[in-house]
């Protein structure tokens, strides 16, 4: 299995920035398949939020407030 994820910040609608995320998976063969598709809920609910939201409080606590994150 090949996998890339990437994480940015974009813009919101309320005039700051949110966390992105996207992960890109190439599942080798049947196997592969069947097991990205049984835990995907799993990194869905269990994974991926805690994981935003802790780089987000880190990305907080790091950054002024009045300064925007660097591109």
């Amino acid at each position: 299995m090949h996998a890339v994820m990437h994480m940015g910040w974009v813009p919101d609608d309320a005039g700051g920035y949110r966390g992105q995320m996207a992960v890109l998976v190439k599942p080798n063969g049947l196997f592969g398949k069947a097991y990205m598709a049984a835990i995907a809920p799993f990194r869905h609910l269990f994974v991926y939020p805690p994981l935003m939201r802790r780089i987000g409080q880190t990305w907080q606590a790091d950054m002024p407030q009045d300064s925007p994150p660097a591109a």
